[in-house]
């Protein structure tokens, strides 16, 4: 193998497959990136066996073949070389790397020690836009619980059925949903699928804040998400989500509207006060249309932070983990948001205001 190609799409393909590599894998192989040429492009891989990502990036082909190095060397070596074409040529078990007064080798392995990386097949092909799928994904996918015990929670649920598309986390405390229409129907077909949260972070990293389209192909052990020349494919989590749609509340007795950012900034305030408890009483009034987030610290001290909201039902309060609440807010690109409330003791719903594709629910800390 010989190429051609800039530093800068080098540095983009190697960082875009690397984050997903363990370098405490038993299986020295996984370590390594795989690169090789197709079809006039050099196209890098990585996988841990969970989860595999693809990308291409343009260069010169002189000669073709393939070679894997390991990960983390190459991708160190080529951050800080200079913005500059860079030459690489296998010569023997060596990748030889040449870019202006840089001479480097680097050890590999062969390109056949590399796992083989399944494509699915599917007709069921959705397609997204790029940035509103990530802003979906950035608004559930922090609620997923981090508890490996329960694998089929610490996915994000993706269900499809009458054209649209619901993306769920939950960690039994919480829970989001985020809904996207797919703009046609897909004839009452209807699929779920569990796919691990690290696979949709990772996808959302991926984005950033590049525009284009999302494919996504959801098979039945497998799930394939392709954003420009960047593919994702990753197992899917075996098990039955739970049937979370009981326990979201019709009915409210409260409903507060506040603006994001005031109530933003006095959860900081407050949660300063509340570091071993991480709670936050929170107390209305429909009389004085005031929201007070009060918390106190035997060793700290006490804030208290008063907001003027607009304030439709019953008075009263309850104590919820602040942390939740940020979580939810700074995801949100919204003014104001609706807090509703049945009681002290049963779930709360926070929704974005004149919106109807987004709820988070919250369970309250019983005292």
């Amino acid at each position: 193998m010989k190429i051609i190609c800039t530093q800068e799409n080098l540095k983009s393909g190697l960082l875009a497959v690397g984050r997903i590599i363990s370098s405490n894998s038993s299986l020295p192989i996984l370590g390594n990136v795989l690169m090789e040429t197709e079809n006039g492009l050099l196209k890098i891989s990585s996988t841990n066996l969970e989860v595999a990502i693809i990308t291409h990036i343009r260069c010169k082909v002189e000669e073709g073949g393939g070679v894997t190095v390991f990960s983390k060397t190459i991708t160190d070596l080529v951050s800080n070389l200079p913005n500059k074409n860079i030459t690489l040529q296998t010569q023997n078990q060596l990748l030889s790397i040449e870019a202006e007064n840089y001479h480097t080798s680097v050890k590999t392995l062969p390109a056949e020690e590399f796992p083989l990386i399944p494509q699915i097949e599917s007709s069921q092909n959705l397609e997204f836009d790029a940035q509103e799928f990530k802003e979906a994904v950035d608004q559930v996918v922090f609620a997923a619980s981090l508890n490996q015990t329960q694998p089929e929670i610490s996915g994000i649920l993706v269900s499809l059925a009458e054209g649209e598309v619901k993306i769920t986390a939950t960690d039994r405390y919480r829970l989001a949903e985020k809904k996207l229409n797919l703009g046609v129907k897909n004839s009452g077909s209807r699929k779920e699928v569990i796919v691990p949260q690290k696979t949709m972070a990772e996808l959302s990293r991926i984005i950033g804040s590049q525009k284009g389209k999302i494919s996504m192909i959801m098979g039945d052990n497998q799930v394939t998400l392709q954003f420009n020349d960047t593919q994702i494919i990753s197992r899917v989590v075996d098990g039955q989500y739970p049937d979370y749609k009981s326990i979201i509340p019709t009915e409210f007795s409260t409903e507060i509207s506040i603006e994001k950012q005031a109530l933003t900034s006095a959860l900081r305030t407050t949660g300063i006060f509340s570091q071993n408890t991480n709670s936050v009483k929170l107390e209305y009034g429909a009389d004085k249309q005031l929201v007070t987030l009060i918390t106190e610290s035997q060793d700290l001290g006490k804030s208290v932070v008063d907001l003027a909201s607009e304030i439709k039902g019953e008075s009263g309060g309850l104590v919820l983990n602040y942390h939740y609440i940020l979580d939810c807010l700074q995801n949100l690109d919204v003014e104001r948001i609706i807090l509703k409330i049945t009681n002290e003791s049963s779930a709360s719903l926070i929704v974005p205001e004149g919106q109807d594709d987004y709820i988070y629910l919250v369970m309250p800390i019983k005292s």
